[in-house]
């Protein structure tokens, strides 16, 4: 759930800086929507395409051996979603568009921004002191530690070694995504605790799964980036420089 859930708060966030790059009130404000939209897209198409696939999954594992079988409906879920990470992009074309077209955009700048706004919010509710945040806000900030420091090797890579920051491109979409989807988790619990209301705890709940459980990857996705490569061009005589 929280992961369906992060995927779609992604999506929306996408959509959000699209309808306003088409009817901000000023031209600067529709360019900087924009380009926020173009980081983002690729993040939105991947991630929830590759969540589509793992929940379909677990799914089928909820059932058992009876979700292999046709009489739960489980394994229809699942090959339905297969096909989503392929007639998107693929998904490795939208992590190489990620780091070679999205991350540049407005001199690096725009990326270095939305990194910022996730490292504030993941430090206000390192503040929070009530039992139910748990851990979160710490989870939080060392994604965003993860993802800024994988994010100056990437923009470093891409220009002095393109095949490295190839090589990396995947698990950065996937450092960046969880990155992003607890921040908009967080964000929409925060605001729910503030409101109030019966789904209040609910969104804390699934944020805090998410931020305890979930994001906690992204040190090690991070140590993909930037030392797996070497690995992978490795295994590929053709890429090893002379």
């Amino acid at each position: 759930k929280s992961l369906t859930r992060a995927a779609r708060a992604i999506c929306y966030a996408t959509a959000s800086e699209a309808d306003a790059a088409r009817h901000g009130e000023t031209e600067p404000d529709r360019r900087a929507a924009a380009d926020r939209a173009a980081l983002l897209t690729p993040i939105a198409k991947a991630f929830s395409t590759d969540i589509g696939c793992e929940v379909a999954s677990l799914g089928i594992q909820v059932h058992g051996g009876m979700g292999f079988i046709e009489e739960t409906g489980a394994a229809q879920y699942y090959r339905d979603a297969r096909i989503l990470p392929i007639y998107e992009g693929t998904n490795g074309i939208q992590a190489i568009d990620l780091i070679t077209r999205k991350l540049p955009l407005s001199g690096g700048h725009l990326v270095k921004k939305m990194i910022s706004e996730y490292e504030t919010l993941a430090r206000r509710i390192k503040g929070v002191e009530r039992l139910e945040i748990g851990r979160m806000g710490q989870r939080l900030a060392s994604t965003v530690v993860a993802l800024t420091e994988a994010t100056d090797w990437m923009v470093e890579a891409i220009e002095h070694t393109p095949n490295l920051a190839l090589a990396g491109a995947t698990p950065y979409l996937r450092l960046f995504a969880l990155t992003a989807g607890g921040h908009y988790l967080a964000k929409g619990a925060m605001q729910a605790l503030e409101q109030g209301g019966p789904h209040a705890m609910e969104s804390v709940g699934l944020a805090r799964f998410f931020a305890e459980n979930i994001s906690v990857a992204g040190p090690g996705l991070a140590a993909m980036v930037m030392s797996g490569g070497q690995s992978v061009i490795g295994a590929l005589p053709e890429l090893t420089p002379a």
